[in-house]
């Protein structure tokens, strides 16, 4: 296939071929040339920012396309469906989780105050970021500012591996390493979930839409209660954890059978139950080694489910909005 130039056109075809590469290679054959004529065709007489925007851009939606994210996909919709979810329920963690500690933790000052070493900078970076960042990408959901919430979402995902890391730094085992993580995942994995949704199918909340906001806000709050704020008071509390993990997962059935809004409330709460969940199950069965085949089995019955209930459904139906 040849790269099309165009008179002024600074880009570098080794950066399109690049990008192209990420397709599936039928639509290389088949579309190849309409992408190399409409890439050669944008950055004509670009920049050098512009055009690598442009060729990272469209190595994106590769992705996406090998992925089955894109706008047209069953993961893309149901993405898109959840994202007002998922961002309501991570900042309602962070929400709930500030005013706790400001009402009942006696030391919770310390979380507030400008560190004093270098070594405590993390850790104070940490607690702050889990507790606003999600709030901004609340605002950016609610006026519709998606590409401000992406990028809110990404630094949510980066508050959450800094958690991870700093769990792995500063704890001497893996079983403590594995406790302090799960509370970093929620903003890890909620972060990552939200910038997947295809950004196309995102509207701006009207109406009864900007109501879902505040309900996942508040319910972000009620399942970090209900975890009792990851303490290990309730490690051993075993059909509490199954219920938080297998309740939210059976519901992402439902779109097998093209009914999105119980699957993305499924997929919303899943980020902020699933690691901590899978943590008390291993505490409450005795061991990674019990854990395994009780977390094989229900992988198979989801896996069934979903294939019998796709059959079920015959390709007819429709996602439901949540507003």
């Amino acid at each position: 296939m040849t790269v099309q130039t165009f008179p002024g056109m600074v880009a570098d075809p080794v950066a399109f071929r690049a990008a192209l590469r990420l397709y599936p290679a039928r639509y290389r054959r088949e579309r190849g040339a309409e992408l190399s004529a409409v890439f050669a065709d944008s950055t004509a007489r670009a920049g050098k920012l512009a055009t690598a925007r442009e060729a990272l851009d469209l190595g994106a939606y590769g992705l996406r396309m090998r992925t089955g994210l894109t706008s047209s996909s069953l993961a893309g919709r149901l993405l898109a469906l959840a994202a007002p979810l998922i961002a309501g329920g991570i900042a309602g963690v962070g929400l709930t989780r500030g005013l706790y500690d400001a009402l009942f933790n006696p030391g919770w000052h310390s979380n507030w105050d400008l560190p004093d070493h270098l070594n405590q900078v993390p850790h104070y970076l940490w607690y702050l970021g889990q507790v606003f960042v999600p709030l901004l990408l609340v605002a950016a959901v609610a006026v519709g500012r998606w590409r401000l919430a992406r990028a809110a979402a990404l630094a949510v995902a980066s508050v959450g591996a800094l958690g991870v890391l700093l769990s792995a730094a500063t704890m001497p085992g893996g079983w403590l390493v594995f406790e302090e993580s799960c509370e970093a995942a929620p903003q890890l994995f909620a972060g990552l979930l939200f910038a997947l949704a295809p950004q196309d199918l995102l509207e701006r909340p009207s109406g009864r839409g900007l109501a879902v906001l505040p309900a996942a806000l508040a319910g972000g709050g009620l399942l970090l209660v209900a975890q009792d704020f990851y303490s290990s008071f309730v490690l051993l509390d075993g059909n509490a954890a199954a219920v938080l993990l297998l309740v939210p997962a059976g519901a992402l059935l439902f779109a097998a059978r093209e009914r999105l809004a119980p699957a993305a409330i499924g997929l919303a709460v899943l980020p902020l139950t699933f690691l901590f969940s899978v943590f008390r199950l291993w505490q409450a069965l005795g061991g990674m080694w019990r854990l395994l085949p009780v977390a094989g089995a229900v992988l198979l019955a989801l896996l069934a489910a979903g294939w019998l209930l796709r059959r079920g459904a015959g390709g007819t139906g429709g996602g439901r909005s949540l507003a």
